[in-house]
C-alpha cells in the first residue's frame, strides 16, 4: 500500500467521515487480469451477471477469492478492524449504459444484523468509476447518526436486492464523490450512508464490493450467514466457506448454492 503515514491518514479519514475516498490497490496487470475474468464469468453466464450469482462469487470464481485475500486489501482492512477478519460477502457491480439502474441512499447495515457493527466495504473499481458513469457517492459523517429507517422498493431500477432506501431527502451538502481510476479501491463503513446515479456514459462502470467484518462480531442467529476466514483468530462465530480450487467446479458450485441459495437452471450449465 501507501507509505505508512498515508495509510494512517486514510484511516483517520475512514474514522471521521465513515469512508476513504481512494486507496491504490491493484497494479495495471492486475486490474486488466481481474477485469478479463469479470467479463469471461459473464459470457459464462450468457451475458449477464444476475440473481444470486451477483454475490459471494468468490465461492465459484478463485481469481475474486485472491482478490478479497489480496495483501494491499488485507492490510488496508487490518488497520481499520484490527488483525482478526473475515469477509462476509462480494457484490458484483457492473453497470450498463442506458440501464438507468441506480442505488438510492442506503445503508449496508439495514438487513445484516451485525454486532457490533465493526464492518466495512471495500469497492474495487475494474473500470474508471467517475459521476458521468454513476460512481458511489458518501454522505459525510453519516456513520455516525445511527441506523436509519429503510423503505424495501422493490424497484427494477435499483441494483439493490430489495431496492432499499432512506425515505428522507440526504443532506446534499454532505454528498462526496468516490471517483475512482481503474485498480483504485474506495472504502466505507457499513453504517456510512451512500448512493449511486445512473450510468450517463458511453462506458460500462464495473466494480466488486469487497465485505469484511471483524472475526469477532456476532450476528443475529435469523440471518446465519457463512463468511470466508481471511486472517487473525477464528472466533468461532460463523460457519466457514471453503477456498475455491478451480473455476466453476462441482464442489464450487454446490459451496455458492448453501451459501446463496439454489440460483436456477444455469447451475447446470455452470457445473458443464
Amino acid at each position: 500500500m501507501e507509505d505508512q503515514d498515508n495509510g494512517g491518514l486514510l484511516v483517520e479519514s475512514y474514522k471521521q467521515n465513515g469512508y476513504i475516498l481512494k486507496s491504490d490497490i491493484l497494479t495495471k496487470e492486475e486490474t486488466e487480469h481481474c477485469l478479463k475474468s469479470f467479463l469471461d464469468y459473464e459470457t459464462r453466464l450468457g451475458g449477464k451477471v444476475t440473481g444470486a450469482y451477483r454475490f459471494k462469487a468468490h465461492l465459484l470464481l478463485p481469481w475474486l477469492y485472491d482478490l478479497v485475500t489480496h495483501p494491499k486489501v488485507v492490510n488496508l482492512v487490518c488497520q481499520i478492524l484490527g488483525p482478526d477478519i473475515v469477509c462476509w460477502s462480494t457484490d458484483l457491480f457492473p453497470k450498463d449504459p442506458g440501464s438507468g439502474k441506480s442505488c438510492g441512499w442506503h445503508q449496508d447495515s439495514t438487513y445484516i444484523g451485525m454486532d457490533p457493527p465493526d464492518a466495512l466495504t471495500v469497492w474495487v473499481a475494474l473500470t474508471d468509476s467517475d459521476k458521468e458513469n454513476g460512481c458511489v457517492e458518501f454522505s459525510s459523517k453519516s456513520h455516525l447518526n445511527g441506523q436509519f429507517d429503510h423503505t424495501n422498493t422493490m424497484s427494477d431500477k435499483s441494483m439493490l436486492l430489495y431496492g432499499q432506501e432512506i425515505p428522507v431527502d440526504v443532506d446534499k451538502s454532505t454528498a462526496v464523490l468516490a471517483e475512482l481510476t481503474a485498480g483504485q479501491a474506495s472504502v466505507h463503513h457499513v453504517m456510512t450512508v451512500h448512493s449511486s446515479e445512473p450510468n450517463n456514459s458511453e462506458r460500462r462502470r464495473i466494480g466488486v464490493a469487497l465485505r469484511y467484518c471483524g472475526a469477532y462480531v456476532k450476528q443475529k442467529a435469523e440471518i446465519g450467514d457463512s463468511v470466508t476466514y481471511v486472517c487473525g483468530r477464528n472466533y468461532g462465530n460463523f460457519p466457514l466457506e471453503p477456498r475455491p480450487s478451480q473455476l466453476f467446479g462441482e464442489e464450487e458450485v454446490l459451496a455458492h448454492q448453501k451459501a446463496c441459495g439454489p440460483v436456477g437452471p444455469q447451475d447446470l450449465i455452470a457445473v458443464k
